[in-house]
């Protein structure tokens, strides 16, 4: 046998929950929704499936069908007469169409649901009313009265996108900004949103007072700060992330022109408690408070002095009821606090994917024994929960989230595992994808090519490796396409095409070239040569950065990884497989066999349907699919296997578009 020398793994958990962020139900899925987000979770998830069993992995997403965003679409449709159905049919037909783009890109979900409609929504909500009860009872949640917006033509409530005028929060780059967040998701008390306008009436809306519920999150401001210590000491988040999160965990603070320092002066007896900064260099001055609620008197109090201002980033509170009636219907007290409130949007789809977990559980009837109900997989300390999502969405699930997590455990919460409470989530966000050079989404200036149309051109493998090999985990990568774009690539070949050649073109050969070899010189038959212990420490070094690179989320490093290896053993065939010696043959054919092996393994995350293929003409099954088998070559996991299967001349193992044919 063979000197080796064995491969170090990582520790896994017991069970682990996967999500990718919530679509809304208002429009298909986008080039951003499947290359930013479900392509990455679904790699992660296929490479935990193959480490630690199908049966201990849930990963789940669905349909977003509630808020202002599908709401306000839908009432415009209806009012220029494009459709007549219900709301609710309306955000189910996107749902369908959503599903169906994520069968087409091979997205491995055990559950895409929805959170409006069905069997999920059922399950959502008992899991909301779970968790605001859980809240309630945990002393850091109360109800107060806040001014929102109020179209006085249609005698409503305003939420979300209903409203949009300019972000208050200093030094904001945002396009627009909704009720009370921006496009680039800064939280603000709607009486800041600077220069407000009703998208009902098109009229500026007045202010009311209305009574929701808050959830007190600067109450975690310290905690969340550990949180941020702890997740950036272990290395595996974003850098950027936790740079954002720890823009929010600044106390709360206001800017004032340096223009308007006599006019605060005058006011300033009336202010809260408050340390006061002369900025000089940024010609302003700087109000710092104790609490989110000094600074909203604050606001007042220049607001009717007709001062501006500015706020800067920080925990407010966190609103957890809204006053929309599309929504989730907020279960009843006994002092009638909650009548005719529905939840906010926001918090809802935060412990949606709770719901989601339940609701799969439900459907393959698993309600009894270890792993079969949703606390087995959210409130364990052999669990683990990883949520990928986009950037925008920072603080929703880095910061409310930690924050509402942390109060449904209870008064005596902490950051560490313990059984029976809810665990922390791993949070794994990725920058934009631009298209010309634009943020291509929701709140983008430039219309996304739809996921759908990008497969008139390109085969899904070719996709999945080129998304996967954007460095989106530290910068936003642009969208740069031959075929959308041929003019710019005139010249040249088209960039979506590179990380896919790595399998049409390199991995292709190589494979084919074992199969023609046994065919032509062994009668198909596996030589008895054993692989060579620099085939096997070369394999050895490819898992272990494989592993490390997978299990830090850097997927452009992983598809990096891959092409090392593929063009390395592509160049040992093609010098050594000159030679006329059948030994030498066998040899060679022996450790490209291992270089396979080891190929498909790893791609098995990134190209399934392909790597699925190349072993069942090596008659292998998903024997080579499990990371267990790692260390071991391909005559150690299938001694009996004494052929393979006959290879047709001209065969892809993983094919190009037939337009690029």
């Amino acid at each position: 046998m063979a000197e080796r020398r064995l491969i170090k793994r990582p520790v896994f958990p017991e069970r682990i929950v996967i999500t990718a962020g919530m679509p809304n139900g208002n429009k298909p899925l986008h080039i951003g929704h499947i290359g930013a987000i479900f392509l990455w979770a679904d790699a992660y998830a296929r490479y935990m499936r193959d480490n630690i069993g199908s049966e201990n992995v849930i990963f789940v997403s669905g349909t977003d069908g509630f808020g202002s965003v599908a709401e306000e679409k839908y009432r415009k449709l209806k009012e220029a007469g494009e459709y007549s159905g219900t709301l609710s049919d309306y955000i189910g037909g996107y749902h369908e169409t959503q599903k169906k783009t994520l069968q087409k890109y091979g997205i491995s979900l055990n559950l895409f649901a929805a959170s409006c409609f069905g069997e999920s929504y059922e399950h959502h909500k008992r899991m909301s009313a779970y968790f605001f009860e859980e809240m309630l009872k945990s002393g850091y949640m109360a109800k107060k009265d806040t001014e929102q917006f109020y179209d006085k033509d249609f005698d409503m409530i305003l939420n979300g996108r209903q409203v949009e005028g300019k972000c208050p929060i200093d030094g904001c780059k945002s396009e627009v900004g909704y009720a009370d967040e921006c496009s680039l998701g800064h939280q603000y008390s709607p009486s800041e949103l600077i220069d407000p306008i009703s998208k009902l009436s098109g009229k500026k809306p007045q202010m009311k007072l209305v009574s929701n519920y808050y959830l007190r999150l600067e109450a975690f401001r310290e905690d969340i700060k550990k949180w941020c210590d702890k997740l950036e000491a272990e290395g595996c988040s974003r850098k950027f992330m936790i740079r954002d999160m720890r823009d929010f965990l600044q106390p709360p603070m206001l800017f004032v022109s340096e223009s308007a320092k006599d006019m605060l002066d005058a006011v300033t007896d009336k202010l809260p408690e408050h340390a006061y900064f002369h900025d000089e260099k940024n010609k302003r001055v700087q109000l710092k408070f104790t609490s989110v609620d000094a600074r909203d008197t604050a606001c007042t109090v220049l607001k009717d002095a007709g001062i501006r201002y500015r706020s800067n980033k920080t925990l407010a509170p966190f609103r957890i009821s809204g006053n929309a009636k599309w929504g989730v219907p907020m279960p009843t007290v006994s002092d009638g606090s909650t009548d005719g409130l529905t939840f906010y949007v926001w918090p809802e789809s935060l412990w949606a994917p709770v719901s989601f977990t339940d609701t799969y559980l439900e459907s393959i009837g698993k309600r009894v024994g270890k792993g079969s109900k949703w606390q087995d997989w959210w409130c364990q300390k052999d669990a683990k929960v990883v949520q990928f999502i986009g950037e925008d969405n920072v603080f929703f699930y880095c910061l409310a989230q930690t924050g509402v997590f942390l109060a449904v455990q209870g008064k005596n919460y902490g950051l560490e595992k313990e059984n029976g409470k809810l665990n922390l989530t791993y949070v794994v966000a990725n920058k934009h994808l631009l298209v010309a050079n634009a943020k291509a989404g929701s709140s983008g200036t430039v219309t996304a090519p739809t996921a759908d149309s990008l497969l008139d051109y390109y085969t899904v493998e070719q996709l999945r490796m080129h998304f996967l090999g954007q460095g989106i985990g530290s910068a936003s990568a642009n969208f740069a396409s031959k075929v959308f774009f041929p003019e710019e690539f005139a010249k040249s070949g088209d960039p979506v095409l590179l990380q896919g050649n790595i399998l049409t073109n390199i991995f292709n050969r190589i494979v084919r070239s074992v199969f023609y070899s046994l065919q032509q010189y062994f009668d198909g038959k596996l030589p008895t040569a054993a692989v060579t212990s620099e085939t096997l420490a070369k394999a050895a070094d490819t898992l272990e950065k494989y592993e490390y690179y997978m299990n830090r989320y850097e997927f452009n490093n992983v598809i990096g990884v891959i092409d090392e290896y593929f063009r390395s053993a592509n160049a040992h065939w093609a010098e050594v497989s000159k030679t006329g010696d059948n030994e030498v043959k066998a040899r060679l054919i022996a450790d490209t066999v291992h270089v396979i092996k080891t190929g498909v393994l790893m791609l098995h995350s990134i190209a399934p349907d392909g790597a699925e293929l190349v072993a069942e003409y090596m008659k292998a099954g998903g024997a080579l699919f499990d990371w267990k088998n790692a260390d071991k070559t391909f005559c150690e996991i299938l001694p009996e296997v004494g052929a393979f299967k006959f290879l047709e001349p001209r065969f892809d193992f993983f094919k190009k578009h037939e337009s690029q044919l």
